[in-house]
């Protein structure tokens, strides 16, 4: 079976109605994001840090995939899917992908402030200052911030190296070391751009861009994709 590996950013969250992480303002709900996604934020004023994540959550939690996340998670009926996501929202999940690599953190997600081993579930809940773990430290997001070391970027490039197929969704092309993957892909992998914005893929080899959105670019590249099989 052929595997189609798929790169996703913030580009197809907002379209189930999740702003971005980065808008041009340098905002990102009202904050900041330097007052927010920083360890030094966390260290400076922990308490704004959990509720602009607690905010987030709540929006994650009424946040429905879209055309793009469904259509996903559809093609796994004829392919093998591997999606690598740089979003913190459960939206993949939610549409029913099964195999689903969170680069930097889940919103869903808490873990210990001194132990990063130590993860818990908590959905939609609110973490709060004095929520610890059982060794005792304060439970913070989980969520890789501004400066922290990327955990699941090792095992990312590797899963490029299987790829016949790259679907990259939503996604500037800027931000690395996510952006760096799409230069781990073997030679006969045919890659698909799929983003309204012009993105700096010009170094990518094989290429085919669709200058649209998530809803309607992903069913025509699997369309493509499906027609060879």
């Amino acid at each position: 079976m052929k595997k189609v590996l798929v790169l996703t950013g913030a580009g197809i969250s907002a379209e189930s109605g999740l702003k971005t992480f980065r808008d041009s303002d340098g905002l990102w709900e009202n904050y900041n994001v330097y007052d927010v996604a920083t360890p030094q934020a966390w260290t400076k004023n922990p308490a704004l840090v959990q509720e602009f994540y607690n905010k987030r959550r709540q929006q994650c939690a009424t946040a429905k995939p879209n055309n793009g996340h469904l259509a996903l998670a559809d093609l796994e009926k004829d392919f093998e899917v591997q999606i690598i996501t740089q979003n913190v929202d459960d939206l993949h999940e939610k549409a029913g992908s099964s195999n689903i690599l969170h680069l930097h953190g889940e919103l869903t997600k808490a873990r210990s402030s001194k132990d990063e081993k130590l993860i818990y579930d908590v959905r939609d809940k609110e973490i709060k200052m004095g929520d610890l773990c059982e060794k005792g430290s304060q439970l913070r997001p989980h969520i890789v911030w501004f400066g922290e070391m990327v955990p699941n970027i090792e095992i990312a490039q590797e899963m490029m190296h299987e790829a016949d197929y790259l679907f990259i969704i939503g996604t500037s092309l800027n931000v690395y070391p996510a952006a760096g993957l799409v230069h781990f892909v073997p030679a006969h992998c045919q890659t698909f751009l799929i983003d309204p914005n012009d993105c700096p893929a010009g170094n990518i080899s094989n290429l085919t861009i669709l200058k649209e959105g998530a809803g309607t670019g992903v069913p025509k590249a699997i369309k493509i994709i499906r027609e060879k099989v």
